[in-house]
């Protein structure tokens, strides 16, 4: 005979079961990863030989000059969408936030925030991640620092709005309205701008899988490799050390299906040809980081310098795996999360203190799961 007491014990013990076997299995994870690291341990040095050989690294000296009195600030952003059981809500927020050093009085950090109440859209993710998109662009645009910070790749923020201009044309809901607005008034115009800037640098926080070190470069014995270009990088570089401008490894953007015009897009393909990668490992203690940069400060060794050296002043502590400004945008923008919900909260609060039908009001406004749905994409 069952009790619901025993009942109760089967499925108590599966969460123990199910992590259990996770532990068991994390023997075989280990293995592999050890023999990865011993393959690495062993084939590190040839790739820093051949990489030294072939004039790849430099090293910035400890003392860049011209540093004194130069900003820098950065940009990241996030989007979020809750679901209920009658309507989405969409929320995108971009944060500005001042580096070290450089004005003398303390810049407070700026933001920019959209949220939009709309019927479900089979799109409407990857049109909130444009709008979040665009409000970065939109602080980088403004912003008057000497360096600034874009958290994520441009080349992400071009795909990311042809797609949702291809799911807004032609829709009326405040998301879609909001797209088409403005990409219209600010972004179509400011994304040129900004892959031609000296001021504005990219740093994707989770790198592509390309590599311009086995595509560009003879670092490799064996130039197919799963590896990819920020590992290289992380493994080849010493403090300091940072590497010749490498040409990003890009066919060109296919947005012939988007509403983007076609000479816009050979623009941009064009710019994005020209744009260069750095890889650059300020300190001891901290990783490489991925830099994608115009070919102005490409081909300016002084100019590129002085961008790298105002990047190592913001790489304060080992706690801290990115620069100060990215790390603290990032953490700024992950509090979108826990607002939407408080949001959503005081929203239904006020609309069924306003409404003769409260039963209505819950049907429309409950969550259609147990606990609060809220995807959330970060750059």
């Amino acid at each position: 005979m069952t009790t619901e007491r025993d009942g109760i014990g089967a499925f108590g013990n599966l969460p123990d079961v199910m992590v259990a076997e996770l532990l068991g299995r994390a023997e075989d994870v280990s293995d592999t990863l050890a023999g990865r690291v011993a393959e690495l341990s062993e084939r590190r040095a040839g790739m820093r030989e051949r990489a030294l050989a072939e004039g790849l690294i430099r090293e910035l000296d400890e003392d860049v000059p011209g540093l004194d009195g130069l900003t820098v600030a950065a940009v990241d952003g996030s989007c979020a969408v809750e679901r209920l059981s009658g309507v989405d809500v969409y929320a995108a927020a971009a944060v500005r936030v001042p580096g070290y050093g450089g004005s003398v009085e303390p810049t407070p950090p700026d933001h920019a925030i959209e949220i939009h109440a709309v019927d479900a859209l089979a799109d409407g993710t990857r049109m909130s991640q444009a709008v979040m998109s665009f409000l970065e662009c939109e602080l980088v645009s403004s912003s008057s620092a000497d360096l600034v910070l874009l958290d994520g790749a441009l080349r992400s923020v071009v795909i990311n709005a042809g797609f949702a201009l291809r799911a807004a044309v032609d829709k009326h809901d405040k998301l879609s309205r909001a797209v088409m607005t403005k990409w219209l008034n600010v972004v179509r115009d400011a994304i040129p701008t900004l892959l031609g800037s000296l001021r504005v640098v990219s740093i994707p926080k989770r790198s592509t899988a390309a590599n311009e070190f086995a595509r560009w470069t003879q670092v490799f014995e064996n130039r197919e490799t799963d590896m990819s270009g920020l590992a290289t990088a992380n493994l080849i570089l010493e403090k300091g050390e940072y590497t010749v401008p490498l040409a990003l490894p890009t066919e060109g953007l296919y947005l012939g299906d988007t509403p983007l015009p076609t000479h816009y897009v050979e623009l941009l393909n064009l710019m994005f040809s020209d744009m260069r990668v750095v890889y650059f490992r300020p300190r001891k203690w901290s990783p490489a980081y991925r830099i994608e940069l115009a070919p102005i400060v490409a081909e300016d060794q002084a100019l590129l310098e002085r961008q790298l050296g105002l990047l190592r002043e913001q790489v304060v502590n080992p706690a801290m795996r990115e620069p100060y400004p990215l790390y603290l945008a990032d953490r700024f923008v992950r509090s979108l999360l826990r607002g939407m919900v408080a949001v959503t909260e005081a929203v239904r609060n006020k609309v069924t203190a306003k409404s003769d039908d409260v039963d209505l009001v819950s049907r429309y406004l409950s969550y259609s799961r147990s606990e609060p749905f809220v995807e959330v994409a970060e750059e």
